[in-house]
Formats: C-alpha cells, structure tokens, sequence
C-alpha cells in the first residue's frame, strides 16, 4: 500500500452524503450526491480481494441508484412546517422539483428558500431541529449502506 492515499478496506464503513454541510463540515453541494468510505478518519482508496471489491463497488453503484432524489437548490425547512403533524405527502419525484422552492419564502436565520418537504432540506441546522421536536421521519444528510460482511 502506499502512504500518498487514505486507504479503506472493503469492510469499511460507507455513508451516501446528500447536499448540504454534516457535522464534519463535509460539504456536498445542490444536484450532487457523494459516497463516502471511512477509514477511522478518512478515506478514499478502497482495497481488498477482487471479488470482495467488485462486490462492494456494486453495492456502492446499487445505493446511488436506488437513493432517494438529490434536493437541487439549497433549502431550509418552513417555519410553518410543524414536525409532529407532518407526513410525507407527495413522492420525491415531485417534491424535487425547483417549484418546490418558493422564491419569496426564505427562511429567518440563513435567508435561504425554504421547502415544504423538510426531505428536501439541506441545511444541518434546520434539520436537527426538526429531528428534535419529535418528527414522524427522522431526516439525516447521510444515508448508511450496509456492511457486505
């Protein structure tokens, strides 16, 4: 192995990043998503024996796939939202549409366009709060993907 890359077994852990800032201030930026492979700090070279590396390289490709829509406009979630009523009501496909951004609601504290859908939200702040008051979806900027083990 070398010492110029980060190296990640294929045992290691790996997250989808969704746009936005995480606690790590791992940045992802609107229309983009990210898959992250952890080493206990970082990580970017992923190893291990063919098989066992084609086979997590697939599950890796399967995840992007089938992940939810990427929010394409940074958004935090509405004031008028509350997270103990809320359901989602409309699938991702149409709730990902720039529409769902008004562009006269902006949000008190970043100035940003707000969503109606907090699935669509971006912003690290607005969504631990939501996560706090109790919501029927728990919303994260990670998704894990499960080890192949």
């Amino acid at each position: 192995m070398s010492d110029r890359l980060e190296w990640a077994h294929t045992t290691s852990k790996a997250e989808l990043l969704y746009p936005g800032t995480d606690v790590d201030e791992a940045v992802v930026d609107p229309g983009e998503i990210a898959v992250a492979i952890w080493t206990g700090s970082n990580g970017i070279a992923l190893h291990g024996p063919r098989e066992q590396l084609r086979d997590r390289l697939l599950q890796l490709a399967a995840a992007v796939h089938d992940a939810p829509p990427v929010p394409t406009t940074e958004a935090c979630i509405s004031e008028d939202v509350d997270p103990r009523r809320w359901e989602p009501g409309l699938p991702f496909e149409l709730v990902s549409r720039p529409t769902t951004f008004p562009s006269i609601a902006k949000c008190r504290y970043t100035h940003r366009p707000v969503t109606n859908d907090p699935r669509m939200a971006t912003c690290l702040d607005c969504i631990d709060q939501w996560n706090r008051e109790d919501p029927n979806t728990h919303l994260s900027l990670s998704h894990p993907i499960p080890s192949l083990s």
